[in-house]
């Protein structure tokens, strides 16, 4: 199969379009007194996609322009200035009309961008696509700040629980970035979200189901975290400076820099976050079949250091219309120092006193990656055919280093004997490759084939090492010491068909279908107490969908796809995390990959002060992957993932946007699904119909000239899991906003957690134990960031982004 669909990249590349003449468009630009309008922007894009921009110029003092060396085609021709209102139109080159003049176009003043007006209207805060939403990071007011697990909190269907383990529609989706899968953030397909400071985000994009061209391994769906980039012509930048204190100090800055010409475009970017964070975590388990120790009571402290530093380059280079070539460098650092103390008490039923101890852990953690870049994209005559070439591979160095004493107290907390001393170190190394070739060929106007190839490398080796103290002297515990070592391949086509019926900017009817082949090898294996797996599986994933727009561009979808969910590293890694000695966790070498069947129906309804966006989806899954938790003989827990058969999901979503007033923006979304789990180990004690609800509110106000004011109100329910349910989570944020400096300058505070309610935690049972967990980090604080930006008149990059055309 994958034979084949090479074989049909191949000759449709081959296909290459018929030769045209060249055309040109020319025209003038003229405000509404009919007076030129000098250095207008003037820009043609392709009629299905208006990110792509086939050629551009600006007025000259008398207003005129002139597009030339053409493709014959239909396009759609911009026109926009600084305090006008943005114009376009669709304009044709053919054989009998090439050199098209297209007179003078009148461009109407923009009171909203006028300094004597005083502006309140709001822009909509959630974009609906017809794959996705998109979101501006810098319309998310309450995270500036933050980090991308803090942005992501606001973002429809997307729930970041207490540890940034991030979930859509109750699985885990695949994370992007830039569009590609990406070693910034872990190599082991569980991209790290708090290493990603929020100020080096422009947007985010989420698709819920998504189609045959993207990887398979998204049962979840897509996050596509986008980086800040400038494309501005001449020499622009923006800098920032942030800092603030939840119970201890929080700071971040950025800078980003570029400098254009019109063949070049060279760009530097840095951004940082330190913190210290705090968390407080209280857990209370019975256990039936231990009358000594019947009730286990652990109090939980820890402080941890943090900084992130990540700096990225990029160098294009365009020698002419049809060809443009992109080497990008990413590396990023991660320091956490980590205190953390657990005091453990047992008694009996009685609540006579049995035993306590102390435990410390002194956690130092240092991770550096790098990655490197390179993008080759090539057009045709036909401004719609495309070919793309990317490659990237990064490099992770991490090391972790943790020192452990476990201190016997009395019942009045006096120390008895000696401290039983510990060593561990977790030394992780990581290599991540990709590289793709893409091309996008039009069909007679009336749809494009997608197609291309796609191969991931993965390598990663994980050192473990656990010492223990003995006469004075640390001796290596040889039962918890190893080497694993984990390999992967995966190579994918893909053959996709987009068609529409009707016009092409305006089309009735749209439908896609789409087949992806992937191959994977992945193997592990430990050295010293052998552990071995591996997997040679071949899966097929088709994909369709088909759109209806209604007259007045209102959408209704219904899309399927079939996707997998393959285990990451942290779930096949069979080394004992023990810096709890009471509650333990390792990964399970034997886990099989999930595989999906989904179907989503969506609607989008438009109206003059808002819309509505509905969807009903429903999963079926094979070999679902949960944690379990079982409580041995000497009281300890152990928690391990394991695969549960089969599962159905099913659930309703809503995102409501309503505009009441101009200076009131509101964005609600509400959502609620159900799991049910069948053909269940009757041995398990799990729960087989598992529901999850929850809600977001967004209020935008404008309340002045250049300010802004958002609050966000975040409401989880109950979320059934195997053996119980986590707890409800709630909090309110507050963000404000304020233009200075003529509109070059922002000041921004913000305050998140407001009434200090954002806890999470647990309810845990078996036929031997139950178990409570509630957890407490330092979620409240307040942030006021500065931020200018210069000489780049079109974009505000760090607080207030705008959608590019580049």
């Amino acid at each position: 199969m994958v034979r084949i669909i090479f074989c049909l990249f191949i000759a449709i590349i081959h296909l290459s379009a018929y030769s045209q003449k060249n055309g040109s468009i020319a025209g003038k630009l003229l405000d509404s007194e009919n007076k030129p309008v000098e250095f207008a922007s003037v820009y043609l894009t392709t009629i299905n996609d208006s990110t792509t921009i086939v050629s551009g110029t600006i007025t000259d003092s008398s207003g005129s322009f002139n597009l030339t060396d053409l493709s014959l085609g239909e396009f759609i021709i911009h026109f926009q200035f600084i305090g006008f209102v943005k114009q376009k139109k669709s304009v044709l080159l053919s054989e009998e009309n090439k050199n098209l003049q297209i007179g003078d176009i009148v461009l109407q003043p923009d009171a909203t961008t006028l300094n004597s007006v005083e502006v309140i209207a709001i822009r909509n805060m959630i974009k609906k696509t017809e794959e996705g939403i998109v979101m501006n990071a810098s319309d998310n007011l309450t995270q500036i700040g933050g980090t991308a697990a803090d942005l992501l909190k606001n973002m429809p269907g997307v729930l970041v629980d207490a540890d940034g383990a991030i979930t859509l529609r109750g699985k885990t989706p695949l994370i992007l970035i830039n569009g590609r899968i990406s070693g910034i953030g872990g190599a082991d397909r569980v991209t790290n979200l708090e290493q990603i400071p929020a100020s080096s985000i422009e947007r985010i994009e989420i698709i819920t189901n998504p189609s045959a061209k993207y990887d398979a391994d998204a049962e979840g769906g897509i996050i596509n975290i986008v980086l800040k980039q400038n494309a501005d012509w001449g020499t622009n930048g923006s800098v920032a400076l942030g800092g603030g204190f939840g119970e201890r100090y929080r700071i971040n800055g950025s800078v980003l820099l570029n400098h254009r010409t019109s063949k070049w475009n060279f760009g530097l970017a840095y951004d940082n976050w330190f913190t210290t964070r705090t968390r407080k975590q209280n857990g209370d388990r019975i256990q039936y079949n231990l009358p000594n120790e019947y009730f286990l009571t652990q109090r939980r402290s820890d402080e941890r250091i943090v900084q992130t530093q990540t700096a990225r380059f990029n160098i294009d280079y365009t020698p002419n219309k049809k060809n443009n070539l992109r080497l990008e460098g990413i590396w990023l650092f991660e320091g956490q120092d980590n205190r953390e103390t657990v005091i453990s008490t047992t008694e009996t039923s009685a609540y006579d006193f049995t035993g306590r101890n102390s435990r410390y852990a002194n956690e130092i953690r240092r991770f550096h990656t790098g990655e490197l870049l390179f993008n080759y994209t090539r057009k045709f005559s036909n401004p719609n055919q495309i070919l793309t070439f990317n490659a990237s591979s990064s490099i992770e160095y991490n090391r972790e280093n943790t020192d452990l004493s476990t201190q016997t107290l009395s019942e009045q907390n006096f120390a008895i004997g000696n401290p039983f001393l510990q060593k561990t170190h977790n030394y992780e190394d990581a290599n991540l490759t990709n590289f793709s070739v893409d091309y996008v060929h039009p069909v007679n106007d009336k749809g494009m084939i997608e197609t291309g190839y796609k191969g991931i490398l993965r390598f990663i080796d994980v050192d473990f090492l656990r010492s223990n103290q003995f006469n004075g002297n640390f001796v290596t515990d040889s039962v918890s010491t190893d080497i694993f070592k984990f390999s992967e391949q995966i190579h994918a086509a893909y053959l996709q068909y987009t068609g529409w019926i009707g016009d092409k900017q305006e089309p009735k009817w749209k439908y896609s279908l789409g087949i992806r082949a992937e191959q994977v090898w992945n193997k592990g294996n430990t050295i010293w107490n052998p552990v071995s797996f591996s997997n040679d599986y071949f899966n097929l994933f088709p994909s369709a969908s088909l759109i209806y727009y209604t007259p007045k561009r209102n959408m209704f979808k219904l899309s399927y796809s079939r996707r997998i969910n393959r285990p990451s590293l942290g779930r096949y890694n069979p080394f004992t995390d023990i810096t709890d000695s009471l509650n333990i966790y390792s990964g399970n070498p034997k886990l099989k990959p999930e595989l999906a069947h989904s179907v989503d129906m969506t609607y989008n309804y438009s109206f003059k002060k808002g819309s509505v966006t509905t969807s009903a989806f429903f999963r079926q899954t094979s070999n679902v992957i949960m944690p379990y938790t079982v409580v041995d003989s000497n009281g300890v827990g152990f928690t391990q993932p394991q695969n549960f058969g089969n599962a159905s999901t099913y659930g309703l979503e809503a995102i409501i946007s309503y505009n009441p007033f101009k200076f009131w923006s509101i964005n609600l979304n509400v959502s609620g699904y159900n799991l049910q789990i069948e053909d269940t180990d009757p041995t398990l004690n799990i729960q087989q119909n598992q529901f999850t609800g929850y809600a977001k509110l967004i209020n935008n106000f404008s309340l002045w000239k250049n300010g802004k004011i958002q609050i966000t109100g975040n409401y989880t329910s109950p979320v059934a899991i195997p053996q119980g349910e986590q707890k409800e989570v709630y909090f309110v944020d507050l963000g404000l906003q304020q233009k200075i400096l003529k509109g070059q300058g922002r000041l921004a505070l913000t305050v998140t957690d407001i009434f200090n309610t954002q806890q999470s935690g647990y309810r845990i049972s078996d036929s031997n134990f139950s178990f409570v967990r509630t957890r407490k980090v330092d979620t409240r604080a307040v942030m006021l960031i500065f931020a200018y930006t210069f000489r780049s008149e079109f974009k505000e990059k760090l607080l207030e982004n705008k959608f590019k055309n580049e």
